[in-house]
């Protein structure tokens, strides 16, 4: 390797002269020829990030990272140190102090333009690049260098990232959900026909505008996908689809109202008549659970069912909705385990921070929780803009609280938009709104770190 001569005469020279000092004419003093870094760290480190304070206010919060838990890897055939896990967003890298270990006797060296400097362990480090270090041997005939990178989030991991995509034209959007590996939006062409426009999932929507055929109009919003079929309910019986496209009839003369909850983890349907809840395992044959129970939503409802977080084997079916058909009033949560017999209403009678009554309310199963969010409506008695606000349960929809976050809110052009939309969560971790009039357009949303490998 090309050496630094200067460096390496002065290295030397110090080296010789303190192994003469200690040395006698009978003994030979052999230096290392190791130049290796062992280990490197870098001292704790201060982050920044947005927030509100209790009146709203937006501010920066500083906190101090402990580094202990973003290791560094030392690639010694490339000479690369790099810490694998980024540290979080806002970290600042500008003034670093190292924890370093070398093996053999070794003098260090850090690459500041194109020249080498002395380096000091107490000195602080501008890791906002990557950095050169130079370790040479004891015995001053080689030298290794190191490249490090201090790594650091570019994105905030917990913000809630909207792309906006051109509207799907012509339609007035109803129903979101993903079938078959595609996206599915059923809605109203300006003909009053129903349409379905179909794109794949993932990147940027490219649409297939197709009829439906063998649906009533009055059914798209309930449309629920179970066991690799659509399905619906219109006048009364039940139809399914294998291609989002055409339907046929699958269960007659039940008098069903709507569909409450279609469940693949538990291989489960359920129905509600206006006498009583029914349950199926194909989508055509049912049987009776039990009678409808008073308060039980079947307008505007909006459907949810996952494993149980502390055991997989029990799933949680979800159903948020209204009583009546104006969608008037406080929407009703209910809830059944696969494990019990009966659907349960949460009371919100003393519940300070009930489900959000908010019009055309839309609620998600999302990163583990359940996030609300609508038109304008009524939230803890205030009224409140059309998408003003994220609202999140982490309880399975007991408390339901504005996310309060600087990060986590739904696109900031929507706010105080009354206008049509229908949504969904997809298996890829984003959130699909596709809203028509005026602000038409399609948006897909994440939480960065669900996309993060």
């Amino acid at each position: 390797m090309k050496k630094n001569f200067a460096t390496y005469l002065a290295m030397f020279t110090l080296l010789f002269l303190s192994a003469s000092c200690v040395s006698s004419d009978d003994d030979e003093v052999v230096l290392s020829p190791y130049a290796l870094v062992t280990s490197f760290g870098v001292n704790n480190i201060k982050s920044s990030y947005h927030s509100f304070t209790s009146t709203g206010e937006d501010t920066i919060v500083v906190r101090t990272i402990a580094t202990a838990g973003y290791p560094f890897s030392i690639d010694q055939s490339t000479g690369e140190i790099y810490n694998n896990d980024s540290l979080p967003f806002g970290t600042d890298v500008s003034k670093v102090v190292i924890k370093m270990s070398v093996k053999g006797v070794a003098s260090i060296y850090v690459d500041s333009t194109e020249t080498y400097e002395a380096f000091s362990f107490s000195d602080s480090i501008d890791f906002t690049t990557p950095r050169k270090f130079r370790i040479y041997a004891a015995d001053a005939q080689y030298y290794k260098d190191y490249t490090v990178s201090v790594n650091v989030h570019t994105l905030n991991p917990d913000l809630l990232q909207w792309n906006k995509y051109p509207a799907v034209e012509g339609i007035t959007p109803q129903r979101v959900v993903e079938f078959n590996g595609n996206i599915c939006l059923f809605g109203i062409d300006g003909a009053g026909v129903q349409v379905v426009a179909i794109s794949p999932l993932a990147g940027e929507p490219v649409w297939e505008q197709l009829p439906v055929a063998g649906l009533s109009a009055a059914s798209l919003e309930n449309i629920q996908q179970f066991c690799g079929k659509l399905y619906a309910v219109a006048g009364g019986d039940l139809y399914s689809s294998a291609d989002a496209l055409n339907w046929s009839l699958a269960s007659a003369g039940g008098d069903y109202l709507s569909i409450v909850s279609a469940s693949d983890f538990e291989n489960r349907m359920w129905v509600a008549t206006a006498t009583g809840l029914l349950s199926s395992c194909d989508g055509t044959a049912f049987d009776s659970i039990s009678p409808l129970p008073a308060s039980f939503p079947l307008y505007g409802l909006s459907l949810a069912s996952y494993p149980l977080s502390h055991n997989s084997k029990i799933i949680r079916n979800m159903l948020v909705g209204y009583r009546n058909a104006e969608m008037t009033g406080a929407p009703v949560v209910w809830s059944k385990l696969s494990s019990e017999e009966n659907w349960v209403m949460y009371n919100n009678g003393n519940n300070p921070y009930p489900c959000p009554a908010l019009k055309n309310l839309s609620v998600l199963h999302y990163d583990n929780f359940l996030y609300a969010f609508g038109n304008a409506g009524t939230v803890e008695g205030e009224e409140v803009a059309p998408f003003g606000a994220l609202y999140i349960s982490k309880d399975n929809g007991i408390v339901w609280k504005d996310s309060g976050s600087f990060y986590l809110r739904m696109p900031v052009e929507l706010k105080g938009a009354d206008v049509s939309f229908a949504s969904a969560a997809d298996s890829n971790d984003y959130i699909w709104l596709v809203t028509g009039g005026e602000q038409a357009a399609v948006w897909k949303g994440i939480i960065n770190r669900l996309g993060f490998k």
